[in-house]
């Protein structure tokens, strides 16, 4: 088990966050269907990507995140967990480097332990800047399995195999940033902080215009060739 801060919330402790007023809003989390595998996660390791910190009922722990278990991890294709002390309303924001897409499902996998420290909600947002203006794309509450992925560390995520929850919503507007964050987690009585295996991010990248002409091109070749 990872960290050192150990507290206890109340349960009816107030928690202030950008995102809270979002929850009332939320639909009914829905289990991806079996369409959600012709979907690819649009980043990728390495993606340029910020951390966002929440809110504690406690000090704020500085730093957030232990050494060896950052931001970069949501995103690294393997087991390897984000975890954030700062927990109501942690996340990130990340900029896909393949460019704008139309993401239309959120898949999580689980960490290797503490699942009272798994999100119990999330909220996924665009925008066309790291900086925003970010619109809601979904939110939603959702329940991670209880078994965990207790795979050696640098494990490629693997949906045949792992332990995960996905949900599919409809979306047709392209981004080109994301933000994704987590306003309550499983059981904020006994988790110290927030944590996640990884983070996918399922749908089309939206082709370049100067792609799309050149397949134009081919196109009008191919059927000058087959007249």
């Amino acid at each position: 088990m990872s960290g050192a801060k150990m507290h206890r919330r109340g349960a009816g402790a107030a928690v202030t966050l950008g995102a809270a007023a979002l929850l009332g809003c939320f639909v009914s989390a829905r289990t991806a269907s079996a369409a959600v595998f012709t979907l690819d996660d649009v980043t990728l390791p390495g993606d340029p990507i910020q951390i966002v910190d929440g809110v504690d009922d406690t000090t704020p722990t500085v730093p957030s995140t232990p050494a060896t278990e950052g931001v970069a991890n949501a995103i690294d294709n393997t087991v390897n967990k984000y975890l954030n002390f700062n927990d109501y309303g942690s996340g990130f924001v990340v900029t896909p480097s393949r460019g704008s897409s139309i993401v239309r499902a959120i898949r999580l996998y689980t960490a290797n332990d503490a699942p009272e420290r798994d999100p119990a909600s999330v909220i996924l947002e665009g925008a066309t800047s790291p900086n925003g203006p970010f619109t809601v794309i979904y939110g939603s509450n959702v329940n991670l399995p209880g078994s965990r992925n207790t795979n050696p560390a640098g494990t490629p995520v693997d949906p045949n195999t792992m332990n995960f929850t996905d949900v599919a919503f409809n979306n047709t507007t392209p981004y080109t940033t994301y933000r994704v964050t987590f306003p309550t987690v499983r059981d904020g009585v006994t988790a110290n902080s927030m944590q996640i295996g990884e983070v996918e991010l399922l749908g089309t990248v939206v082709p370049e215009p100067a792609t799309l002409g050149l397949i134009s091109i081919g196109a009008l070749g191919l059927l000058r060739r087959r007249r």
